[in-house]
């Protein structure tokens, strides 16, 4: 009867360990739910976890707080709410994210309506979405190998590049980039003395002021967004992938919206992906008085009155950590004597090395064992 009783207790006692343990393995998960478009919360979103019973809702503040036994580790997780995309991840991936926002998409941007009004006015909700979700979608600290090719005013350069960027598409105020952006050049060869020193400039700074998701002052500034002028140009297929393309137009240009004091017109397209409202690519064409977009006073040797005329396409793809960078850019500008074409193109993507500092000019000699070696990037 003794050992009856003891065996009873042990039996108990390692039921109660036993629960004790699942207990401590469960998942503790908690965050909010908010409109991509508008960073408000939706309340009553649905978090369930699919093929079971477990589940709950968001709050009125769109808070939600899910307990999950890491048994169900890679059970898929869907948060639903009415008007809204269905967003899909795994207990882990969500776990990862544990305490962050999640932004759900609107169900209805079809564009083939006939209201033109309510047409115009979706346009301007994907664009602000594509403008708040790019935190969350793009890479953060990163570094990447890039070859750029440059020709200022007949001298051509070009240039391995190491850049760096120890914050990303986080904090896109243009003293942020400043600040956490850098280039270093590795190699150089030209067609051209390097002397005086204004034929050494790199014009890296320039061409990476109109990657549009990396700073404000553009059609992805979402306090900027309602001055520009937008058109659904069409709904097509790119690599796989369906999206928009709008048309855009500013009437008012000014440095706020633009980034340059003196543009004088400022018009372009951007696709935008309908599955996850990333940038495929972004065309601008603008008219400026002088060579003087994102602080480019400081090379003009004078003022002149003459127009200059500026057409820039960027193109974004995603890296190894499944996250959007600026992956291509290429310029073409001229006007008031100032002649510029470049190709920025990034060739390898890597973690964030240390800091370099801006090489805005380089009288580097040609190695030419490097260049013998060197695989230019296909385009």
């Amino acid at each position: 009867m003794l050992l009856t009783k003891i065996n009873a207790y042990i039996v108990l006692i390692a039921l109660l360990l036993g629960s004790s343990v699942l207990q401590a393995q469960d998942f503790e998960i908690k965050g909010r739910i908010i409109d991509a478009e508008t960073n408000k919360p939706v309340e009553f979103a649905n978090i369930g976890v699919v093929g079971t019973y477990l589940g709950t809702a968001s709050d009125f503040d769109g808070y939600y707080h899910l307990t999950v036994a890491k048994d169900f580790v890679n059970f898929k997780v869907q948060i639903s709410a009415v008007g809204y995309k269905v967003k899909e991840f795994t207990v882990d991936e969500l776990n990862v994210l544990n305490g962050e926002s999640i932004k759900l998409f609107s169900q209805t941007y079809g564009l083939k309506a006939v209201d033109v009004k309510a047409d115009s006015k979706r346009l301007y909700g994907i664009v602000k979405t594509a403008a708040n979700i790019i935190e969350d979608s793009y890479e953060k600290a990163y570094s990447a190998d890039v070859y750029l090719e440059q020709s200022y005013n007949g001298n051509k350069t070009e240039a391995v590049i190491s850049y760096t960027d120890s914050k990303g598409y986080g904090n896109r105020s243009l003293a942020s980039v400043y600040e956490s952006t850098g280039f270093k050049i590795e190699e150089v060869r030209r067609d051209y003395e390097v002397t005086p020193i204004k034929k050494g400039m790199i014009f890296a700074g320039d061409i990476l002021a109109f990657d549009i998701a990396r700073q404000r002052g553009n059609i992805l500034d979402v306090d900027f967004v309602d001055q520009y002028e937008l058109k659904l140009a069409e709904e097509t297929i790119i690599n796989g992938d369906s999206v928009w393309v709008i048309n855009y137009n500013l009437e008012h240009p000014n440095v706020a919206n633009t980034g340059d004091a003196y543009c004088k017109s400022y018009n372009g397209v951007i696709v935008v992906r309908q599955h996850d409202y990333s940038v495929v690519t972004n065309n601008i064409e603008y008219t400026s008085n002088g060579f003087f977009h994102a602080g480019r006073d400081a090379y003009r040797d004078s003022v002149n009155e003459s127009d200059y005329v500026c057409k820039v396409s960027v193109n974004y793809m995603k890296t190894e950590n499944n996250k959007y960078a600026v992956s291509k850019i290429k310029y073409e500008g001229s006007g008031g004597g100032t002649t510029l074409k470049a190709n920025w193109l990034v060739y390898k993507y890597n973690s964030f090395k240390t800091e370099a500092d801006k090489s805005f000019y380089s009288d580097k000699t040609e190695n030419k064992d490097f260049w013998n070696r060197f695989s230019l990037p296909s385009e």
